[in-house]
């Protein structure tokens, strides 16, 4: 995947190096575990006719999987996001498309900002049936990059909505 480098002084290019990939990897990670709790509910679904479940009802170990989708995912986060980014939420749906839909394709570009040292922003664009993009705000703390902060947008606006991971 290539970066694109936008308002960042020449002694920062080499950070956009350091924060892309694992940034990238967090969102393969995130968008795999969505996939397969997808996949599961799905057949759950599948099997409430055999249980004699109504459609509209949830099946008996839907709870139980959404409490291992939080508990994954919330490992898979850890240590990689601030506290702050983890009191917005997480976990708190799964669909198809996932909420990265771009991140296996590779059907996306990036631009990477950073004017000071401590602060950088990588924005994804990407289209998923609208041109979207997505800001992550990543933060130097106590010597380790986290992501701090989450957009959304959408490309013929320049509004940011806040979001969760």
């Amino acid at each position: 995947m290539c970066i694109t480098l936008k308002s960042t002084p020449s002694k920062y290019e080499k950070t956009a190096e350091e924060l892309a990939p694992p940034l990238f990897e967090l969102l393969n990670e995130l968008d795999s575990l969505e996939q397969e709790i997808f996949a599961r509910n799905r057949a759950m679904d599948e099997e409430k006719p055999a249980l004699n479940i109504p459609s509209h009802q949830t099946h008996p170990k839907w709870n139980e999987l959404i409490s291992e989708y939080r508990t994954r995912f919330e490992a898979i986060i850890d240590k990689r996001v601030t506290e702050k980014l983890k009191a917005r939420g997480f976990a708190n749906s799964f669909g198809k498309p996932t909420r990265y839909p771009y991140i296996k394709s590779g059907a996306f570009s990036a631009e990477f900002t950073m004017r000071k040292e401590d602060t950088a922003s990588i924005v994804v664009h990407y289209n998923s049936s609208l041109d979207k993009k997505h800001k992550f705000v990543l933060r130097l703390i106590d010597g380790i990059w986290l992501i701090d902060a989450k957009y959304y947008g959408f490309e013929n606006e320049n509004i940011w909505h806040s979001d969760s991971i």
